[in-house]
């Protein structure tokens, strides 16, 4: 989800249920998503962003998480 709000950078929150694992499977995830999102800021227009991880996402190599993150933000642009 994204919402254009009147600052000059992104700012992403995470949404991880339980679903997703225990605490240290979580943060594994949350400490991988947040590097992908650094190596793909230049994607990112300004505004707010939340990423759902759903628990496929534990099991995702680096490669296959960056390519379903790079799907999600082409999305959600193509949305706007």
């Amino acid at each position: 989800m994204w919402r254009p709000v009147d600052v000059d950078e992104a700012l992403v929150g995470f949404a991880i249920s339980r679903r997703v694992g225990n605490a240290v499977t979580r943060n594994r995830v949350r400490r991988r998503l947040r590097a992908l999102c650094v190596e793909l800021s230049s994607s990112f227009s300004a505004g707010h962003y939340l990423l759902s991880v759903r628990p496929e996402a534990v099991d995702l190599s680096s490669g296959e998480l960056r390519t379903v993150l790079s799907k999600a933000l082409e999305a959600t642009m193509r949305e706007r």
